[in-house]
């Protein structure tokens, strides 16, 4: 009977330490559960916080672009408007040539701020754009008309040269950085794999009988110093720069395409605004016409619109009405 009794006490007393042990276990886990918790809350709360202050930057960076490309707008407006009371067409043309300037530089606040403009904003700015373009090329061809076809003496070299007048400022090339750069390289075939350059700034430089693919968005593209290559490129969400360039091939799709000191090349060109070209000879522009799987894709991810103004070229060194020596459109 002792033995009965003392064995349901110990199985009492461990029963008893289990129910404790049990207890404390639960009340553990809640404790546990309730921090966890009140750090998961904690971590939202700070996340929300950065959101509102992320957004609040974003806000105010997008106000004061549309403040900025609207004040530099009307501004440019105002000054083709301004272009009837120039009586003297050489002081007109100079005014013109500093109208392009001016809208060049608009062009470049928008590619700069793109990363945090909104598709609505982003869409109305390049229609902004695109109107500007065509302003200034009614406004050039109604003060600078085409001469009427006469039957005379031929011009000489001269009267023709008298016809180009060089604007009082030249675009300055700045000097450029790239997160991807390939460079000195002759006679190879470089094929740039997607992780490598995508949506990255992107450097060509100083490439001989090269064959360049790089079929992916990218940011934007400088080439400079190429001389008997064909390059193949994906999507540009901002400018295709080039300079210094001779006897090569392009395919290309960008916002913008500007162009200086470059000969005798092709280029197969989708852009949603015009081409610029300055200190050029020999360039030749067609549609582009040759694609890569995937192309459709990739060029919905740059944000590039279906619009394409490979026909209209701005040559900064030709500002009369009559075609431009300088290149072809084909």
């Amino acid at each position: 009977e002792k033995q009965t009794r003392s064995f349901k006490l110990s199985y009492y007393n461990e029963y008893k330490s289990y129910l404790s042990s049990l207890y404390w276990n639960i009340k553990m886990n809640e404790r546990e559960a309730n921090f966890l918790k009140m750090q998961e809350e904690r971590l939202e709360a700070l996340e929300k916080k950065r959101a509102d202050r992320r957004e609040a930057s974003q806000n105010s960076e997008l106000h004061k672009f549309l403040d900025k490309f609207g004040n530099k707008k009307v501004s440019i407006e105002t000054e083709l408007k301004n272009l009837i009371y120039i009586k003297d067409e050489i002081e007109r043309k100079n005014k013109l040539s500093q109208i392009l300037n001016e809208t060049l530089q608009l062009q470049d606040l928008l590619n700069n701020s793109m990363s945090f403009l909104p598709p609505y904003d982003l869409g109305k700015s390049q229609e902004c754009l695109t109107v500007l373009h065509s302003d200034i090329s009614r406004i050039q061809n109604e003060f600078l008309p085409r001469k009427k076809f006469t039957f005379g003496k031929k011009k000489n070299i001269s009267s023709t040269k008298s016809e180009e007048v060089q604007p009082k400022a030249k675009t300055e090339i700045k000097k450029y950085t790239a997160d991807y750069i390939i460079e000195n390289k002759k006679n190879e075939n470089v094929v740039v794999e997607r992780l490598m350059g995508y949506k990255k700034d992107i450097l060509l430089k100083d490439l001989d009988s090269c064959t360049i693919k790089m079929h992916f968005p990218m940011s934007t593209l400088h080439c400079t110093n190429c001389t008997n290559c064909e390059i193949s490129l994906g999507p540009i969400s901002g400018s295709l720069f080039l300079e210094k360039c001779s006897a090569s091939s392009f395919y290309a799709t960008c916002q913008q395409a500007r162009i200086h000191n470059t000969e005798n090349s092709r280029f197969y060109l989708h852009t949603t605004s015009k081409a610029i070209i300055e200190d050029c000879r020999g360039l030749v522009f067609s549609c582009r016409n040759v694609f890569y799987d995937d192309y459709a894709t990739d060029k919905n991810d740059a944000e590039l619109s279906d619009v394409n103004n490979w026909r209209d070229v701005d040559d900064f060194n030709w500002l009369s009405s009559e075609p431009s020596p300088n290149f072809t459109v084909e």
